[in-house]
């Protein structure tokens, strides 16, 4: 169960931070029980932050900047080794022994975007909205400015993928990376790859993203 710990973003003169999306944008398959909203001008952000210690359970080769992988004692083991030699005295079928221990990844504490909202779109807005929350992270020793993001289609039409790939966020799946780049280079014509999934912001994107924030 993961659980989201409440506060609130204090924006500041320099922290004004508006959304780039022109329909409501929702993103997570975990959902926490609440979240916070940050209201700048028409924008709003919505997003929660993850503990380590909340044990939010990913798959994928995630960095280790990110995720930590450990071994557990595999509840079912014992279970299912019963049931393997009673199955096996009657030679009823032939089981493969279940590990005794199994990896599992959890993301370390980061923050987690759940909305983004705007009237307008293509403005810069959202940019805002992202720098602001960096920030906000990078601020806290916790997560050290890890952010994010599970990217779904919402309206049956777009993906917002492509606005996170643009900022410096990749997919932990590294052939949907492979995709976005051939976008981006205009290999592949159309507006935006549907592609959906967890998306991070890596440690080398920072500082280019925190660059963008002099354009505003």
């Amino acid at each position: 169960m993961v659980n989201s710990t409440n506060y609130n973003i204090a924006i500041t003169p320099g922290m004004q931070s508006q959304v780039n999306a022109a329909k409501s944008l929702r993103f997570g398959e975990q959902k926490a029980q609440t979240e916070n909203i940050a209201d700048v001008k028409d924008a709003k952000i919505k997003y929660h932050k993850i503990k380590e210690s909340d044990k939010y359970l990913v798959h994928g080769n995630w960095s280790e900047d990110y995720a930590i992988t450990v071994e557990v004692d595999n509840s079912s083991h014992k279970v299912e080794e019963d049931m393997t030699k009673l199955m096996s005295r009657y030679k009823l079928i032939t089981f493969v022994k279940p590990a005794s221990k199994i990896k599992k990844t959890y993301l370390k504490s980061c923050y987690k975007i759940d909305l983004i909202e705007s009237p307008q779109r293509y403005r810069g807005a959202g940019t805002k909205a992202v720098l602001a929350l960096l920030e906000k992270s990078l601020a806290d020793k916790e997560t050290e400015g890890r952010i994010v993001v599970n990217a779904e289609i919402t309206d049956g039409q777009t993906s917002p993928a492509g606005f996170f790939y643009k900022l410096g966020f990749r997919f932990v799946d590294k052939s949907m990376n492979e995709i976005m780049d051939k976008w981006l280079e205009k290999k592949i014509e159309i507006e935006a790859p549907k592609l959906t999934g967890m998306m991070y912001l890596p440690k080398q994107s920072i500082n280019k993203l925190l660059m963008t924030s002099m354009k505003y």
